[in-house]
């Protein structure tokens, strides 16, 4: 066993999260309600299904992942205090599921589902693990 990269090592967050997207469709049909990443301070919609759309402007979305980043910045900090890895924030409000995975200090992907008790967060996040 080597530590050289492999292809898949080399792969950007847009390539894993262009695959994530149809795998979460497959899994997920219409309880996935988004799809986003954000790495270095760029954000990047790759799903957002029509119910989503006009809930939502653009510039909405936009504030919202600028928020989750700037938060990812401290993920380190609860690390530190906890002794173990961060591996998502969950966030639950009436209609919809904010699952942050983050892969770096300021890059991560979030997903977004319906809530409706469907599917299970911790699958959900592992799916976002194995893609990464």
């Amino acid at each position: 066993m080597t530590d050289e990269p492999t292809d898949a090592d080399n792969r950007s967050l847009g390539d894993i999260a262009e695959s994530l997207e149809s795998t979460l469709k497959a899994d997920l049909g219409e309880t996935l309600a988004g799809l986003a990443s954000y790495e270095d301070g760029e954000y990047d919609v790759l799903y957002r299904d029509e119910a989503a759309s006009s809930q939502y402007a653009a510039s909405d979305i936009r504030a919202i992942l600028e928020h989750i980043q700037l938060e990812a910045i401290g993920t380190a900090v609860y690390e530190e205090y906890h002794g173990e890895s961060l591996h998502a924030t969950v966030r639950v409000y009436d209609t919809l599921v904010t699952i942050t995975v983050p892969v770096e200090e300021t890059t991560g992907l979030v997903v977004v589902v319906r809530n409706d008790d469907t599917h299970d967060p911790y699958s959900i996040i592992e799916t976002v693990e194995n893609a990464v």
